[in-house]
């Protein structure tokens, strides 16, 4: 669907003034490797491009039922702003099931759009922005277990690499894989 620019701004501006910094800076990580997958695949670009800005924006109110809480946030604001209702439904659809690769549903992603915003989060995890957010969620357990917290977390990384939906996304992650667990393999 075409988006126009001073739709876009809406909708960044108001996910920003949701977001604390830190999930901002995600959100901006997962929008640009959305448009980047997206133009490889083929995607609707506005779709996946209002997608990844409203992925998280139930976090404004914690990370405990972030997903669900986005959907009814999203669904509210683009009602709000008048965006047609089918594009409304594939954007809600697309934050209800952009973390369901975790919980072992991947055969439930059916979009291709919905599959790149799967993936785009999923790539953000090896990145230096999620080292920082890792180690603010983890520091007690990075104190009391710092060697068996890396390399779990250096197994974590080996399976996520067998996750990606989109063959642009699992091109993206093999540079990046390798350098991440280099990375955290020195620290131990």
């Amino acid at each position: 669907m075409e988006i126009t620019d001073q739709q876009l701004k809406k909708v960044s501006e108001f996910v920003q003034s949701k977001l604390d910094s830190l999930n901002w800076q995600h959100t901006l990580q997962v929008r640009k490797l959305t448009l980047k997958i997206g133009s490889y695949e083929k995607a609707d670009l506005g779709l996946v491009e209002v997608s990844a800005l409203l992925h998280d924006i139930g976090k404004a109110k914690g990370d405990d039922g972030h997903v669900l809480r986005g959907e009814a946030m999203a669904r509210k604001f683009l009602e709000a702003e008048k965006f047609n209702q089918n594009f409304i439904e594939e954007v809600v659809y697309n934050i209800a099931v952009h973390e369901f690769v975790w919980h072992g549903q991947e055969d439930l992603v059916k979009t291709l759009e919905a599959q790149i915003l799967s993936d785009a989060d999923l790539l953000t995890l090896y990145s230096s922005l999620d080292f920082i957010k890792f180690v603010l969620k983890s520091e007690q357990e990075l104190r009391n277990n710092f060697v068996e917290f890396i390399q779990a977390k250096i197994l974590k990384l080996d399976k996520m690499s067998h996750m990606f939906f989109t063959k642009s996304a699992k091109k993206l992650a093999v540079k990046d894989i390798k350098e991440t667990k280099r990375f955290y393999q020195s620290l131990i």
